[in-house]
């Protein structure tokens, strides 16, 4: 800046700016124009105290005496001020605050005030509807002049002072006639009152007297999200609603292994041999071939097979025992999985094997290496195995054909039932279905379209099944006997019931996308949550039954509660509040306290609070009603009052999410990990960067995945991916819902206009499977996630325009700094294992729908392909300023011990990765109306 005073207060190569002036005001003046002057204190600091008028060892002082002309001089550390009179004093106290900046008197702006609680907000002042680096303040302070006082003006100078704080530019003068976005009016009344009298309009009111003390109130207020007062009655006005029953249905049937026994009672030839398929461990299917035995003894010989992954446990439990002299390769021939209206793959034979290579390893001492797979079109077996190049067997699984949800593709899982043989030839096969399978159907064919009827729907409303759900939730509980079955390959399992409950799932999540479309010509995107509770039974005989329940959703559109007054007492302590609740008018108490309180995970409260580095902020209030706070992590702030926008022209600011997707269970604790590293180990990155952190976006996911996992704690649990009500979030951020978890990184986005944006997300850790999607994951995903494709990956973002070139270059960097900085490391290794075994059982025979993007030793995908291209994505929402937007992936839906820290210390340096290369970027800065303003995007 040009000025002597401006430029004395603030070098401007120094992080922290803060005013550090004593302004001692003889008693007898009130010039106007001060307010002017300490509008300008607030542009140029990026923390203010309240301290101007009390001496507290400031390095400068300002002093004022009368003089026969009007100007300043500067003594030292002194200013003084000489003046004629108060009037040409306020003038040149104004022509100081507008000196150096030129086209200031922008009247444009972003932000708005609505309701008083808006004065000062999450973010600053004033709502806003987008993020951006710059805000600009037009504001009018008009004084009453017969009530104009020395200690007034001293109040309304800290409000503009705090004004100016939130402000990267300003319309100069404030105290003017001239027409301005925000009005403050300051004026006489008989009672303390602030009022918004139209939109962007503030009248302040009361006596001379008792105007000082309620200014001083207003002026130093918080915002409730910062630990304040200002906006409580209005967040505590917010509704957590408890879904009522709307239909339920219990459902039974007989036990597939019943079933199979009632089949054979039926046949006429028992002097067969006979192939049994069901679903069970081999302990139980043994067990069940010796009742088969006792109950038709005419039986020739049984041979009792798994009904699920049938060639994985045929191929172990049959094949490769019954060859006798040692071997050094197998070869397993699949038939082409591939049916034209099938929703199965090439591969889909290979991937149901999984992880049989290894398996082998370990059985027989076989390398995996010298375990291989072809596929055939013409092969006539579903399986074809080759020892040492010699033919030892062949099977075709029991398969049934589903209607898919969708109407339009069909699937072909294994299922239960049996064939029997004379003489080597087929002369009877029945499929009894699995009990997996006859619920299933059940399911899909019979309840959904009932509970379907069940459901309000409005044809009209183009937000059901896209903002808010037609259901609150939906709960399936059944009960059958099946395949629980942990293996010695990584944490491996195989599970007939995490199957079921997978395909139940994300068939739902289909069946209604079907529905929309259907219906509406749209998919329904967010039906609801779907929890499937799957529960064990060991005795194979016992009735397999279920109770499905479906919870209505209270249609409650986003409500506004704005404020239309706030009254103070006599001591100009906030009082009371006339708020509107839609059209409902109430008049609260202000001086509440929180109604709702923070899921403590992670100690997130109880541990970070007493961090001299760490803020704590309660962003918003998810749908069930948990406080949800992001934690900011910076150098010690030394204020009360600070703008994270100018805090982020000075540093680089970075924003970690964790959190998200619930099941994905090391991305919180990596973050809190590494935040406590930074603080304790590295507080010199604090000189440099900004840390944003928000660590549990998702805290009523989070409560189902702790419910879920106490029955299951190994499984990938996807229904706790989403919200309460199955929704993903990330869809209606920047929106106005009911979904307070959406509005996080939206207000974090506002405060601090971050550089970068990391997202630290998980995939599963082993193989997923859904028989009743055609075995691999749903059509709902354009690539496959059925293996782990790595233990961690990055992908990045970039926005299609003017900044493309700069981003991608980023992304480049930062790509090749993860590659780096992985060398050598045991995450490089098992990259380059699930590399292998992802390109062995699905790029090979899928590139398409197995995608790898691979870096020596990582896999990173820039490519657009992969990722979402929804309008909330940081970088293509704002590609002006955000310079790098990256997904973390990491193998931990849901992992436990070893595997969990592994997990967590494999995002914590991916994510150092990043600031390493954040931190070597220079902050270059450009002229913008006289002020210094980083250029944006940075170049990294």
């Amino acid at each position: 800046m040009n000025t002597t005073i401006y430029s004395s207060l603030f070098n401007k190569d120094q992080l922290l700016k803060k005013p550090s002036l004593y302004i001692d005001l003889p008693t007898d003046l009130a010039p106007l124009g001060l307010i002017d002057f300490c509008v300008r204190l607030g542009l140029e600091s990026n923390e203010i105290d309240f301290d101007l008028f009390e001496s507290a060892n400031q390095n400068y002082s300002m002093i004022f005496y009368p003089h026969h002309t009007t100007y300043m001089m500067k003594k030292n550390a002194t200013f003084i001020v000489y003046y004629e009179t108060e009037e040409t004093l306020s003038d040149l106290l104004r022509d100081l605050a507008s000196e150096g900046i030129t086209n200031s008197n922008e009247t444009a702006s972003s932000t708005y005030y609505n309701s008083l609680c808006h004065l000062w907000s999450a973010y600053g002042t004033g709502e806003k509807d987008e993020a951006h680096p710059l805000q600009h303040l037009s504001v009018q302070i008009n004084v009453q002049q017969d009530i104009k006082s020395h200690a007034m003006l001293k109040e309304i100078c800290y409000l503009g002072l705090r004004l100016g704080l939130y402000a990267t530019s300003v319309s100069f003068p404030v105290v003017t006639q001239d027409e301005r976005h925000l009005a403050i009016a300051i004026k006489h009344g008989t009672k303390n009152r602030m009022e918004l009298v139209d939109r962007n309009t503030i009248h302040i009111s009361g006596t001379k007297e008792s105007l000082p003390t309620t200014l001083h109130s207003i002026a130093k207020e918080k915002h409730f999200s910062e630990g304040g007062l200002l906006g409580i009655w209005e967040f505590n006005e917010k509704q957590v609603n408890e879904a009522q029953l709307l239909y339920e249905e219990s459902w039974q049937d007989q036990s597939e292994a019943s079933y199979i026994i009632s089949a054979l009672q039926e046949e006429k030839e028992l002097k067969v041999d006979a192939e049994i398929y069901m679903t069970a461990s081999k302990d139980n299917r043994d067990r069940y071939g010796l009742d088969l035995s006792k109950k038709f003894p005419e039986l020739k010989s049984i041979k009792v097979r798994s009904a699920f992954k049938t060639g994985l446990y045929w191929v172990l439990e049959e094949v490769l025992p019954s060859v006798q002299s040692p071997f050094t390769q197998v070869k397993i021939i699949c038939k082409d999985g591939s049916k034209k209206k099938g929703l199965e793959q090439r591969n889909r034979w290979i991937m149901e094997l999984y992880p049989i290579d290894e398996l082998i390893e370990l059985q027989y001492g076989v390398p995996k290496e010298n375990v291989q797979f072809e596929i055939s079109s013409i092969q006539q077996h579903v399986y074809s195995v080759y020892v040492d190049d010699l033919l030892v067997a062949v099977l075709n699984p029991l398969i049934s054909e589903l209607d898919y949800v969708d109407n339009n593709k069909k699937t072909y899982p294994t299922t239960a039932g049996y064939r029997l043989f004379k003489d080597a030839d087929i002369i009877q096969e029945k499929a009894v279905l699995s009990d997996r399978e006859r619920f299933y159907k059940y399911y899909i064919n019979d309840y959904l379209p009932r509970m379907e009827k069940k459901l309000s729907i409005d044809k009209s409303n183009v937000n059901q099944g896209q903002l808010f759900p037609l259901f609150d939730r939906i709960e399936i509980d059944f009960t059958s006997s099946g395949i629980e079955e942990e293996l010695p390959v990584k944490q491996e399992a195989n599970s007939s019931f995490e199957a079921l409950y997978e395909d139940l799932y994300f068939n739902t999540l289909d069946y209604f996308v079907t529905l929309g479309n259907q219906m509406v010509n749209r998919p329904f995107k967010a039906p609801g949550g779907v929890i499937p509770y799957i529960h064990r039974q060991e005795d194979i005989y016992e009735p397999i039954y279920s109770f499905v329940r479906v919870y209505q959703w209270h249609e409650k559109e986003y409500t506004d509660c704005i404020t239309k007054r706030i009254v103070f007492d006599e001591n100009g302590q906030f009082d009371r509040a006339d708020i509107y609740v839609g059209t409902t008018h109430k008049v609260v108490t202000v001086k509440q306290q929180l109604k709702n309180k923070i899921i403590d995970a992670y100690q997130l409260t109880s541990k970070y609070k007493n961090f001299p580095e760490v803020k704590i902020n309660y962003a918003d209030l998810s749908y069930k009603g948990n406080l949800i706070p992001f934690f900011e992590v910076t150098e010690p702030i030394t204020s009360e009052y600070f703008s994270g926008l100018k805090k982020s022209n000075e540093k680089h600011t970075i924003i970690f999410e964790a959190g998200h997707h619930p099941n994905e269970v090391s991305s919180t604790p990596a973050i809190l990990e590494l935040m406590e590293d930074i603080i304790l180990q590295q507080p010199e990155l604090l000189k440099k960067i900004n840390f944003i952190v928000i660590p549990l976006a998702n805290p009523d996911g989070y409560e189902i995945m702790k419910m879920l996992t106490k029955e299951h704690p190994k499984w990938k649990h996807h229904a706790a991916r989403y919200n309460a009500v199955g929704l993903e979030f990330a869809h209606v951020k920047f929106q106005k819902s009911v979904f307070g978890e959406a509005n996080i990184l939206p207000i974090v986005l506002k405060k601090w206009a971050p550089d970068v944006v990391i997202d630290d997300h998980g995939i599963p850790a082993r193989e997923w499977v859904q028989p009743f999607a055609g075995y691999a994951c749903p059509p709902i995903f354009p690539v496959s996630y059925t293996l782990p494709s790595a233990k961690i990956y990055g992908i990045g973002r970039y926005a299609d325009s003017e900044t493309k070139e700069i981003q991608a270059k980023n992304l480049e960097q930062i790509a090749e700094k993860v590659n780096v900085i992985f060398e050598g490391t045991t995450f490089a290794q098992d990259n380059a294992y699930w590399r292998d075994r992802y390109y062995k059982y699905g790029t090979k025979w899928e590139p398409q729908k197995y995608p790898i993007e691979e870096m020596a030793n990582i896999n990173f995908y820039r490519s657009m392909e992969v990722t979402p291209t929804y309008s909330s994505v940081s970088i293509l929402r704002y590609p002006q300023w955000v310079a790098l937007d990256i997904i973390s992936e990491v193998a931990d839906e849901i992992v436990y011990d070893e595997e969990l820290n592994s997990c967590i210390q494999a995002h914590k340096l991916f994510n150092q990765a990043i600031i390493q290369a954040t931190v070597s970027a220079p902050v270059n800065k450009k002229n913008k109306n006289g002020w210094p303003i980083k250029q944006r995007p940075i170049e990294i």
